[in-house]
Order: C-alpha cells, then structure tokens, then sequence
C-alpha cells in the first residue's frame, strides 16, 4: 500500500510592501516624502534601482515555489486613495499594481484582518479587496462577510473542490486591534469576551457545504514587541482547537518570532515575525530577523489531513530584501535559540537536530 502523500503549507508572518518598498517599483504610489527617502536609498544603494516585483522575496523564493500552499499577512492597504485614517501614526499603502509581486511567489492566500489594511479608510479597504481579487489571491477577514473563510484546496490545481480536488483547506482571519476599527463593518475584529468566543464557535462549526480536511485561524494579535503572549491570546488559542476545531493558528503581529505550542496534536504559531518591510530595527527583538514557517502535512487514511512536522526556516530582511540565513551564520542561531526557548516555555520540544535545508523542526505527529 502506498504512503499517504505529504503537502507543504508556507505560511510567513508580516508582508509589507508599501512606503519605500513600494516606491522601489517603477510604479509606486504618489507620495513625495516616500519618494525622496527613496531616492536617497538608490543614491546609497545603487543596486536598488534594478528592484522587481521578484526582488523581496530574495533567496526565499525557491520555498514558495516548492510548496503546496503559500500563505501571508498583507501588512498594508493596496490603493491609490490619497485620505489615511485619521490620528493614526503609521499609515501604509503600495500601488495595487505592486500585487503582482505576490504572484511571484506563488501565493495563494493573504489575511487582510490588521492593523494596516483600512489605514486609507474604506476606500482604501475596497480598493485592495479588488486588487487582490484581480491577480487570483483568497483572502479572508475583511470584506461584504468579513467572518467568511477563504476556501483553499489540496492540490491547488484541483480549484473549487471540483471533481480533481483531494482536500479542502478553510482559512478565517481576524484582529484584535485597532479598537477604533471595530464598528467597520467591512472588517473583523475581535476581543477576548465571552461574546467574541460564542460567536466565533458558531462561525466555525457552523453546519453546511463540505467539512474541510484542514481548519486555519490567521490571527493578527497582541502588541508590538512582547516575547511570550498574554494568557488572554493562549486561552483564546486554545479555544480555537477546543471547541471550533482549529488545526493551525497562525498568528502575527508582534514584529519578531515568538514561540510555538503544540496542542492536542495542533499547532499555535503565536508569531511569525515580520518577512519583508521597510520598518526601523530593534536592537533587542531584531525584527530583521524572521523565518518562512513550512508545516507538513498528510492524509491520514479516511478523507482527511493530519499534521506531520513544523519546519522554520531562518531569514533576514536586508535592504528590502529576504534571503535564507545558512547554518552558522549568527543570526541562524539566534532565530533558533528562540524559538527553542520561547518554545520550551510554552512546553512544546522543538528537535536540537536541524533539518537537512538548516531548518528548525517541531514534531506534530
């Protein structure tokens, strides 16, 4: 009898690609501060002027291209619209023809539920919507029924859950903050209530259409810089592989990794870092530093599709560009020791052996 075939879904943490990335590109947003920061960029770093739609995803992109599934958090709006939301002190936003870039990589699905998708309001909102529809991209968390699931299949050739579609992945989104964004209709915030948990549980086990092999809640949550989670992010975790049958949870937000929790056979990514973005760095959390987090799966026998392996593979974002840290390289075993810490703390193993591409692995199965 044959192995059950295996699938790879890459999930990262953080894409953002507005502001300077977004000016790197011939055709950019108009925003003259942007631009002359930009400028000078190109004046220090004269190879950026040759910056594609390939380029942010640097030595990165071979992961992408080897994978079953590629998911992200879109870190930013995709508008030309000139409004920001008010009083709000970053406000984000690339030219939707800067979408292509995703489909460089290959990617299937990104969460519009943070704290940057609605910083050009709703106008902002609806514009990135549409172009993300246009180049062929699921998403979830904002929108006309923002609480929907993105439906997703294995292999993703087999579109639609047609009669060639094996399994189908279900994907939800949401947010904790901004709090000022919770009566926008168009998007999907959550708190920690018990309100929040009783409508969540409906939304996900819900009856209707056909149960997916795999559930996933991207979740963009807690604040910027905090090594462990709050117990309020783990109880709601775990709630979401108690009682609404989760089977990954993908969380961002903190701008670095955090830990990882295996639970009841289900993993809690509490955070992936940021990928690619144009922010300040952190002396003492190193947001340069972050990782393309690869889980493996199988099917388990009966229809469905059981979880093998974690695999992190380093990263460092440089001059907006991400490239694969090899093993030995400082930053390597940086990324490493936390998770291994922040994961021990979490009570979750993660194996001392690297894997054969230098990637740090957790045992699922």
């Amino acid at each position: 009898m044959p192995s059950p075939k295996s699938y790879t879904l890459t999930f990262t943490g953080d894409v953002m690609l507005g502001r300077l990335v977004d000016q790197l590109f011939p055709t950019h947003v108009s925003n003259p501060q942007e631009q002359a920061l930009a400028t000078t960029f190109l004046r220090t770093h004269p190879a950026l002027k040759t910056y594609t739609h390939r380029s942010p995803w640097g030595t990165t992109l071979p992961l992408f291209h080897t994978s079953d599934l590629n998911l992200i958090n879109l870190e930013t709006a995709a508008t030309t619209c000139d409004t920001p939301w008010p009083n709000k002190t970053f406000n984000y936003r690339m030219h939707p023809t800067n979408l292509q870039a995703l489909k460089e990589a290959r990617i299937d699905y990104v969460s519009l539920a943070n704290n940057h998708t609605l910083d050009f309001g709703e106008q902002g909102l609806l514009d990135t919507v549409r172009g993300v529809r246009d180049v062929g991209i699921e998403f979830a968390g904002v929108g006309q029924r923002p609480d929907d699931a993105a439906v997703l299949t294995l292999p993703a050739d087999s579109s639609g859950g047609g009669p060639g579609a094996e399994y189908r992945v279900h994907v939800y989104a949401a947010s904790d903050h901004p709090v000022a964004w919770s009566s926008v209709g168009l998007f999907h915030y959550i708190d920690y209530s018990a309100a929040t948990r009783e409508r969540i549980k409906s939304v996900l086990t819900r009856g209707g259409g056909l149960k997916p092999a795999l559930k996933i809640f991207s979740v963009h949550w807690g604040p910027n810089y905090g090594w462990r989670p709050a117990w309020e992010i783990r109880s709601f975790a775990r709630f979401l592989v108690d009682e609404c049958g989760v089977d990954i949870v993908h969380g961002h937000s903190a701008h670095h990794v955090q830990g990882v929790e295996v639970y009841r056979g289900k993993v809690i990514m509490y955070g992936c870092g940021d990928f690619v973005d144009d922010y300040a760095l952190d002396g003492a959390f190193r947001n340069e530093l972050g990782g393309v987090w690869r889980v493996v799966v199988t099917g388990d026998g009966e229809g469905g599709l059981k979880l093998d392996r974690l695999e992190v593979f380093p990263t460092r974002c440089e001059r907006f560009v991400v490239d694969l840290l090899p093993v030995g390289e400082e930053g390597h075993g940086w990324v490493k020791e936390r998770i291994v810490s922040l994961s021990e703390e979490l009570g979750t193993t993660v194996l001392n052996e690297l894997g054969r591409d230098g990637q740090v692995v957790v045992n699922l199965g």
